[in-house]
């Protein structure tokens, strides 16, 4: 009908319509451009709006291509039939059911009437009436939505008239959450023979399928290896060798959707070693000792004195006291307060982890005062 719009599709069977998409259309072999009348869809449909006569004397087709095999094909040519208006009642010519977009996707949602005079268009949410804003915007195929997200999913209603009737489309849309994968911790630098704990959490779906995967190879549960929680989220690794390190993978699959996260797992030597030291020395009595035993390892080590193999307590006498540098060394110091014979002997800090053991000594003499 003449300043009506008309739509034309593209015919694609069912079997392979999820590889083959439309890439033009043509008038007369020559090329449609969308521009203020003609408009070509995010699905392939063309629209041609405020129809006039001189439409019907065309011939319009439609060019497909194959996304894997990029073969194309063109349709028949089909021929537009232009009548006069004439009072009339909206009759639907483009519409929808079901709707499936990904989050931050544009979605046109079809609603398209003939009719004379030219009917009116409204849409519904959820039986509420939707304010257009720059969001949500009625074009000449329907409603269009900007940047949707899962709030937008819901049953929507459009709602058509004039004055010799009325009309509608109902459907529904579904916005899904894309999967976003992150592995914690962030940062994994340990010590060979440690224990290693990485957690997966997944938003965009409550059932994952989750599996692991270190340098690219499949992690099974073994005697070291557990993989716990109700999706397998946790992966959680005994006794580390220094051929565990590498890059750790979290892949999380539902339907037709996948996303993975990866971290880096370092493992070091971490058997404690002794980076700097107390040397032997001869002091007086009453003079005051401080020792120091710099460590470096990881886990952190533990270090403890000894004075001729006898552990030293902390006492007014022995003082004790521990720092961590920027490095992550560990710096344990011995200060001794009106130093006595008694004191003298072989000190020997030990400094010990998971990972090992060390110990470094040294003898402290001091004077005795000769009695006149």
């Amino acid at each position: 009908m003449r300043g009506n719009a008309v739509v034309f599709k593209c015919i694609i069977p069912s079997s392979v319509e999820a590889y083959v998409t439309v890439v033009s259309w043509e008038k007369d072999t020559v090329s449609i451009v969308s521009g203020s009348r003609f408009l070509i869809t995010s699905t392939g449909a063309l629209y041609i709006a405020d129809v006039q006569n001189e439409d019907g004397l065309n011939n319009y087709r439609c060019t497909t291509r194959h996304k894997y095999t990029a073969e194309s094909r063109q349709s028949n040519s089909a021929r537009l039939t232009v009548s006069d208006p004439a009072n009339s009642a909206p009759s639907i010519i483009d519409g929808f059911e079901h709707h499936k977009a990904m989050a931050g996707e544009r979605v046109e949602l079809p609603c398209k009437a003939s009719g004379h005079p030219i009917p009116k268009y409204r849409w519904l949410k959820n039986n509420v009436l939707l304010e257009l804003d720059s969001r949500f915007q009625h074009t000449i195929v329907g409603l269009l939505i900007e940047n949707t997200r899962p709030s937008d999913s819901g049953s929507y209603v459009c709602e058509v008239w004039n004055n010799y009737g009325n009309a509608e489309v109902i459907g529904s849309l579904y916005v899904k959450q894309p999967l976003k994968v992150n592995i914690s911790p962030r940062k994994v630098k340990s010590s060979v023979g440690s224990q290693i704990s990485l957690s997966c959490s997944v938003t965009g779906t409550d059932d994952p399928d989750l599996s692991w995967y270190r340098n690219g190879e499949i992690i099974n549960a073994g005697n070291n290896v557990r993989i716990t929680g109700v999706n397998r989220e946790t992966l959680i690794m005994d006794g580390m060798a220094k051929s565990d390190s590498g890059a750790y993978q979290c892949f999380a699959r539902r339907e037709k959707m996948s996303a993975q996260d990866y971290v880096q797992v370092v493992l070091e030597d971490g058997t404690p070693k002794i980076i700097s030291a107390f040397s032997e020395k001869v002091v007086s009595p009453g003079e005051p000792v401080s020792l120091m035993c710099n460590v470096k390892g990881t886990p952190l080590p533990t270090i403890t004195w000894t004075l001729d193999d006898d552990p030293i307590i902390k006492n007014g006498h022995h003082r004790i006291s521990q720092l961590i540098t920027s490095e992550g060394n560990v710096v344990s110091y011995l200060n001794i307060t009106n130093t006595q014979v008694r004191d003298g002997g072989v000190y020997r800090c030990t400094a010990n982890n998971s990972a090992g053991v060390v110990l470094y000594q040294a003898r402290i003499n001091v004077l005795q005062v000769s009695v006149q």
